[in-house]
């Protein structure tokens, strides 16, 4: 078999699972909507309201602040040494350019 011809069969081949995807996704979509028990706006209010998806989109928004929170007290503090560190190593480089010995 020659390079186009199997470039060809391996295109077409993607087409084809792309298409079956794209039915087998057209076909729950409309299965979900026919099968529904409830209206959308009643689903959307017991998923996300007062529901169990709402309590962890919110437990997850509070995690999420609390650790962006954690993220910039540890940046501070990181920010803090590394200043030390360049004080004390300053201190050290003159100390040894004097003529001092090393504390």
């Amino acid at each position: 078999m020659s390079k186009v011809k199997k470039k060809v069969a391996v295109t077409a081949a993607k087409r084809g699972r792309f298409g079956g995807f794209l039915f087998g996704a057209v076909v729950g979509a409309v299965t979900g909507l026919l099968v529904a028990p409830k209206a959308g706006k009643e689903t959307r209010a017991q998923l996300f309201g007062e529901g169990v998806l709402g309590a962890q989109a919110d437990r997850l928004k509070g995690l999420l602040g609390g650790g962006l929170c954690a993220g910039a007290d540890q940046d501070e503090e990181l920010e803090r040494k590394i200043e030390e560190t360049r004080e004390r190593l300053r201190s050290e480089i003159d100390a040894v350019g004097e003529g001092e010995p090393p504390a």
